[in-house]
């Protein structure tokens, strides 16, 4: 009976497994849900110098055009992300398929860093569906994975933390795309993705070993020293 009780009981390895799939997969969803909207005005000003640059005078038709392409990339990602998870889930498992998916988190954070430097928001559009794509997933496969690492008794409460990062990862995105922070030409909210993925880097961690999350801190740390 001691046993038993033991088993079913919170361990820190359970909860720092938990945290860190909700954080590395939820919260990306949740952040690049929001964090489109606040720096819209910056963007769209980068989208027409970009523009212009290439080939001339914008309309504003075709302004809100490719804004509304840029917006609408993240759904649909979402929509593929999500008929991927059955054939990914089959062929990896919960936690390959979450290891998998840190592919469509890392590529589109570079990608947004990038866009700036390279002068090109066709980078910024192809990053939306990616990331897009990430959500798609890990909205599916975190709810599985923690529902099957996580005693009975504590599946309700373990459950709720893929909505928790979701809403945390909305707020963290309003917040960061204040103007007076980075939601302006000198620190665009897009780029922060690029310092957010590589805490997450390792949302699945092997249970006996929190090396992953440590070193995904220490790179995170470093690129924000850079």
């Amino acid at each position: 009976m001691k046993e038993e009780m033991d088993m079913e009981r919170v361990t820190l390895t359970l909860a720092a497994a938990s945290l860190i799939a909700g954080f590395g997969s939820s919260f990306q969803y949740g952040y690049n849900v929001a964090v489109i909207n606040s720096p819209a005005t910056e963007m769209k000003l980068f989208y027409t110098r970009i523009y212009e640059d290439r080939y001339g005078p914008m309309s504003d038709n075709l302004l809100t055009l490719l804004w509304s392409v840029t917006v609408s990339m993240f759904p649909l990602g979402g929509f593929f992300g999500s008929l991927m998870v059955a054939p990914l889930v089959n062929k990896f498992g919960r936690k390959g398929t979450l290891l998998f998916n840190n592919i469509f988190s890392i590529v589109p954070a570079i990608m947004m860093g990038v866009s700036e430097v390279a002068g090109s928001f066709e980078i910024i559009i192809a990053a939306r569906f990616l990331v897009g794509i990430c959500a798609g997933l890990s909205s599916n496969v975190v709810s599985m994975y923690l529902g099957e690492i996580a005693p009975k008794n504590y599946r309700g409460a373990i459950g709720i933390v893929p909505q928790l990062f979701i809403t945390i990862g909305i707020v963290v995105a309003q917040v960061f795309g204040v103007r007076n922070i980075l939601g302006n030409m000198e620190g665009n909210a897009q780029s922060m993705e690029f310092l957010l993925f590589t805490v997450g880097c390792s949302p699945t961690m092997n249970s006996s070993r929190l090396q992953g999350f440590y070193d995904g801190v220490g790179l995170a740390l470093s690129i924000g020293l850079m």
